[in-house]
């Protein structure tokens, strides 16, 4: 799994926790559920809800480069609209000012802010890319029994995985070896040709 596919699984990680209005814990460990998620919120991402735009599809044969061309051409629109974007000086992985300077820091919640983030993903939506999961979720009435079928195939390497509101499920985010394979399983279920 590249860099940038890992850490924007992060950065889903910490919205989803900043979402639910916890935080992790002091400790390292961990008591939250973490869910393969990265929908907006307000969405209503459902297979019958109202087909828009394609938004550009991160395919298993994508490169590293396209997908952060992809990636970075969605950010460019969103700082274009008001929103914060990337921001400055923020590296792929998620972390500000690069990979070898230590863990990002939270940033407290800005209604103001999340407002103006708001109406730019509105407005930058069909460019956001997107994983073959994320399509079949938003246009394919078959999504439950693909799902189904990407979580058996998780499972099936020893991966503790479930279903939760449409979406796969860990109890802790799987280490980027077991990753691939998750990848791989998804490949598999949706497979796009």
């Amino acid at each position: 799994m590249n860099r940038l596919r890992a850490g924007l699984t992060g950065i889903a990680l910490v919205a989803l926790l900043a979402a639910c209005g916890g935080e992790p814990p002091a400790d390292g460990t961990t008591d939250q559920v973490v869910t393969l998620d990265t929908a907006t919120p307000g969405t209503g991402a459902t297979p019958a809800a109202t087909a828009s735009p394609e938004r550009p599809l991160l395919r298993p044969d994508t490169s590293d480069a396209e997908e952060e061309r992809l990636y970075d051409v969605w950010f460019d629109c969103l700082e274009k609209n008001g929103g914060r974007g990337r921001g400055p000086k923020e590296a792929p992985d998620g972390a500000t000012g690069g990979s070898d300077s230590g863990p990002a820091v939270a940033v407290p919640a800005d209604p103001e802010a999340e407002e103006q983030d708001r109406a730019a993903e509105k407005a930058c939506e069909n460019l956001e890319p997107e994983a073959p999961w994320q399509r079949a979720k938003r246009l394919d009435p078959e999504y439950a029994d693909k799902l189904r079928d990407w979580i058996t195939c998780i499972r099936s390497h020893g991966i503790d995985a479930w279903e939760s509101d449409g979406f796969v499920t860990f109890e802790s985010l799987p280490p980027e070896d077991k990753m691939v394979l998750v990848g791989e399983c998804e490949t598999k279920a949706f497979s796009v040709s």
